[in-house]
């Protein structure tokens, strides 16, 4: 559907700006204040789906859904800034990495409740697209101080255009809500799902097509789940079943 057309379109397009640059050789910041601080963490955080080896159709389904959102903090998308010497100017560290003319930076800013902003931004060529970028910004987004709570804006290639919103929230009774909202290249609504997490492993996904729920499953602890399918176009339920 739609919805996961955008996760692999977003994983297609970090693979693809990765795979022209190098790791750069950015110097440590020479500072002696700023040595005492060590850098922030790349944004995290884990969606789960249900723990279950059964074969039945909807329940891959169910957990294709909610472990595919963490693409969108995966360790993946920031291999290339692994392993670089960060540089710190005040409360803000960035990494770069560059190819031939394309420059592409990370930025994270602590602000003064702890939590952070961040932005992926692109300067220069692309030598495979030959796409020039001038300050271009393919992320941003922020996390709270406990990392329990954060937010990605994913722009289309090259312009402000909204592609995709990826949103967590955790509770205090520890149960964690992260939603993709996914956009066309117009910036029209086309997709959005929902997965829930309790701190008991229970959990929920809700799929829809733009405003129409599609998709239904809920699962307990044990990783046994019901799921639901409805019309995307009336919205009215056209199966149900269960998986153990």
């Amino acid at each position: 559907m739609q919805t996961r057309l955008v996760l692999f379109t977003v994983g297609l397009i970090v693979a693809f700006v990765l795979s022209g640059c190098s790791k750069s050789s950015s110097s440590t910041p020479t500072s002696p204040a700023t040595t005492q601080n060590s850098a922030p963490s790349f944004p995290s955080v884990v969606v789960a789906g249900p723990t279950t080896t059964s074969s039945d159709p909807h329940a891959t389904e169910t957990v294709a859904y909610a472990t595919s959102l963490n693409a969108y903090t995966s360790s993946g998308i920031f291999a290339a800034f692994t392993g670089t010497n960060g540089t710190q100017n005040g409360n803000t560290w960035t990494w770069t990495v560059s190819e031939g003319t394309l420059s592409v930076t990370f930025n994270e800013t602590k602000q003064s409740d702890g939590s952070y902003t961040w932005a992926w931004i692109e300067n220069g060529s692309n030598s495979s697209s030959h796409v020039t970028y001038n300050n271009w910004t393919f992320f941003s987004g922020d996390r709270s101080a406990d990392g329990k709570n954060g937010e990605w804006k994913v722009f289309n290639d090259n312009t402000t255009t909204l592609s995709g919103d990826f949103v967590w929230a955790t509770n205090a009774s520890g149960t964690l809500t992260a939603t993709l909202t996914a956009y066309n290249t117009s910036g029209v609504l086309t997709g959005k799902y929902i997965v829930t997490n309790n701190s008991d492993k229970s959990g929920e996904v809700d799929v829809y097509t733009g405003t129409v729920l599609v998709f239904k499953a809920t699962w307990v602890a044990a990783g046994s789940g019901t799921w639901w399918a409805y019309d995307s176009n009336s919205g009215a339920q056209t199966g149900t079943g269960t998986w153990s």
